[in-house]
């Protein structure tokens, strides 16, 4: 049974995992590295596929590991805990959304478009935060006066804002075991702009370790590191020779 090895972290943006095994040639390491993407990328998430062919090995005497391109790779590896994204307040933001049956290339023919790693087709749309405290006012023109008359005034839909409850527990008897009936799901707390999070999924650290194995290696620990990883890692008393 495949086995995660422990992690040391040594930086707090990482952009690269090794494994440091003294005395292993660099034939070997280039093997193991090449093993760890290939595993990477199979086990990854992949929309496009930009942030899997990024993936890169890395060798020498003494290591091997892999490096990614993109911070993404490391948030899907690891996880995020949902958040509020207020850095898009006031932002115009561009989102690709699913089109399977065509109604929004036929609604916007000049949008952009793409196919996803898994065959889905997707369009290219914009769709604005509104400012931080920011509310919608509708007017309507009074028939008798012809003056206009305000009618709504609410919260606009910036990051935040109270929002709709699309996702709530089931009505009795489809309610889960536990949960009170019409409770609002874990996850979904009805504002605007907010992230569920990423769950972790360990795939950097899973493919490290089978590589290891593969090429007859003891897989004691890994290093997430960045570009100066090797004096952090000789801190930490290896040796790559």
């Amino acid at each position: 049974m495949l086995v995660e090895v422990p992690e040391v972290h040594l930086v707090t943006h990482p952009d690269r995992m090794i494994m440091v095994e003294k005395g292993l040639p660099p034939k070997r390491a280039r093997a193991a590295a090449l093993e760890a993407v290939r595993q990477a990328r199979r086990r990854m998430p992949k929309l496009t596929g930009g942030a899997a062919r990024g993936l890169q090995p890395l060798y020498g005497k003494g290591y091997f590991g892999l490096s990614w391109s993109t911070d993404v790779v490391w948030y899907q590896d690891h996880g995020t805990k949902p958040f509020t994204m207020r850095s898009l307040a006031g932002k115009v933001i561009p989102m690709w959304i699913d089109d399977p049956t065509g109604q929004e290339r036929r609604d916007n023919p000049k949008a952009k478009t793409r196919t996803t790693e898994s065959g889905k087709i997707q369009v290219l749309i914009f769709r604005r935060a509104a400012r931080i405290g920011e509310r919608k006012k509708v007017y309507r023109k009074d028939p008798k006066t012809g003056l206009k008359v305000l009618v709504s005034d609410s919260p606009a839909h910036y990051p935040g804002a109270p929002g709709r409850i699309g996702w709530r527990e089931s009505k009795q008897p489809w309610t889960r075991p536990g949960k009170r009936p019409g409770a609002i799901h874990p996850g979904n707390i009805g504002v605007w702009w907010r992230h569920p999070g990423l769950k972790p999924r360990s795939f950097l650290n899973t493919s490290m370790t089978l590589a290891a194995q593969k090429n007859g290696l003891l897989a004691e620990r890994v290093y997430v590191a960045d570009r100066g990883w090797r004096n952090n890692v000789r801190l930490h008393g290896e040796e790559f020779r």
